[in-house]
Formats: structure tokens, C-alpha cells, sequence
């Protein structure tokens, strides 16, 4: 699947898929859900489970060929072509009654990706993108925003769930971007993080410790809507690899000089 117009047919059908699952997820929402731990901070619900089991159905209805890589259940099916699916982004803020979760669902050969859709149903606001057919927000195409002076940037972040025993958690980096940026948000989806850089609302974004379905929709919105992504290290990066910086392009130098010069002083606190 190279065309524009497969890759746009695949959008189209992710967005109905994630608009079902999104459906269903509200019924769950400031209602009382069935909550487990996963780990010590990290949750799971029923809908977590209810919603990755309707998106793989209809997923697999459309697309028998792909594989399928979700959140709460083993990979399924064969071939180069694969879903990242995240039923729930977000599931704490889902479980506190908080707004700010969706539905991720992306395609990617390989590192490239392909189609994606983020939708927050809670927020009524969707995200979708294709490649080289751009992105947009309830139907509107969204481009990065133009700000280039890094004291007028609005970032966002998250941290690791395993931040209480790891040293590399986030803090050093967000105490110096703290110094140097107008404000920094913690909304807790990372998949949504990415897409409002890709809306122009948030300059930077930077995250570790994620996974592909964490980041894969998201990704995709940034690059269609024209902004940048990198390692840490500024190099290019896999989507699928847990960390990443995104941007509007024109701040990334000096993002990445503050994530190097951050975990400088992380190097050095290592035992």
C-alpha cells in the first residue's frame, strides 16, 4: 500500500473504526468503570478491553492481510503492514474523569507511517492523516504553528510510569525547559500531545518510555502537518522506538539542545 489513495482509503476506515470505539469508551466515561492495575501507577479498565477488541474485529473485517499490534493483546495476522492500535490514551485520566484520552489507531510499513487517527470523543475532536495527503482537526487541515523564539513556546511531556525508581524520568529535562519556554502542559495522552503540535497548538513535545501504539497516529499528524521529529539526539527517528522529540520545525535545534544539555546532567547522576 504506497498510493495516496490507499493510504487515504485506510484513514477513512480508521476513523470509523475509532469513532465506534470512541462511542463505546464514552458510555464508560465518569461512570463508574471496572478498574485493575497493570502495574503500580499504570491502569486497565473494561473499556480498555472493550474497545481494542471492536477496533481489532473491524480492522481485521477490512483489512484480513495486516497484522494488528495493540495495547492489551497479543499480535495477530501476518504481512509487512501493521496497526498500532491504543484503545484508550489515557486511561488514568479516563478512570479520574478526566477529558483528555482517545483512540489511536495507525498503519505503518515498517518505520513509514502510513494513515492515522487520534479521536477524543469526550473532547469531540478528531484527528486524522494520511501520507502526503496531510492532516486535519474535525475536518480542517492543520499545519504546525510558526512561533520561532523558544521563550514564547508552549510545550507538553509526560513521564515514565517507572519514575519513582528511575533516575531517568523526566526531571531534568523539564526543569530546564522550564527556565526557557512560556509554559509547559501535562495533559497525560501522548497521542494527543503529538497531534496538538500538529494543530499548532503546542510548539514542542518531547516523551520517553512509550510505546508504538503510544506514538504512531500522532507521529504521522506531526510530519503531515509539516513539523519535525527526532531522537534526543536530533537524528531521525522510529516512531515505533519509545522516544521522541516533535516540533514545529522551527524550534528543534533548539529543543534538542535542551534535552542534550538536560541529560548531560542525567549522565552524570547515573550510579
Amino acid at each position: 500500500m504506497t498510493s495516496r489513495e490507499e493510504c487515504e482509503r485506510a484513514m477513512e476506515v480508521a476513523e470509523r473504526v475509532a469513532r465506534d470505539a470512541g462511542a463505546l469508551v464514552l458510555e464508560g466515561w465518569r461512570g463508574g468503570a471496572t478498574v485493575s492495575h497493570k502495574g503500580r501507577f499504570d491502569l486497565l479498565t473494561e473499556y480498555d478491553l472493550r474497545s481494542e477488541e471492536l477496533v481489532r474485529d473491524e480492522l481485521t473485517r477490512a483489512f484480513p492481510k495486516h497484522r494488528i499490534v495493540g495495547e492489551e493483546n497479543a499480535e495477530t495476522g501476518e504481512g509487512d503492514l501493521v496497526w498500532y492500535v491504543d484503545p484508550i490514551d489515557g486511561t488514568t485520566n479516563f478512570v479520574h474523569g478526566h477529558p483528555f484520552f482517545c483512540v489511536s489507531i495507525a498503519l505503518y510499513d515498517g518505520a513509514q507511517g502510513l494513515a492515522g487517527v487520534v479521536h477524543a470523543p469526550a473532547l469531540d475532536t478528531t484527528w486524522k492523516a494520511a501520507k502526503h495527503a496531510g492532516a486535519f482537526r474535525n475536518g480542517e487541515r492543520c499545519e504546525v504553528s510558526a512561533r520561532a523564539s523558544l521563550e514564547e513556546a508552549l510545550c507538553a511531556t509526560g513521564f515514565p510510569y517507572d519514575r519513582w525508581t528511575n533516575p531517568d524520568n523526566n526531571r531534568e529535562e523539564l526543569s530546564l525547559f522550564l527556565q526557557r519556554v512560556r509554559g509547559i502542559r501535562r495533559c497525560g495522552s501522548a497521542a494527543i500531545d503529538l497531534c496538538m503540535v500538529a494543530d499548532g497548538t503546542y510548539d514542542i513535545y518531547w516523551e520517553q518510555g512509550l510505546n508504538a501504539w503510544d506514538m504512531c497516529a500522532g507521529a504521522l499528524m506531526v510530519l503531515e502537518a509539516g513539523g519535525q521529529l527526532s531522537t534526543y539526539e536530533g537524528r531521525t527517528v522510529d516512531p515505533r522506538s519509545g522516544k521522541l522529540i516533535a516540533s514545529n520545525g522551527l524550534l528543534h535545534d533548539a529543543a534538542v539542545r535542551t534535552i542534550r544539555e538536560a541529560r548531560h546532567k542525567v549522565e552524570h547522576r547515573k550510579p
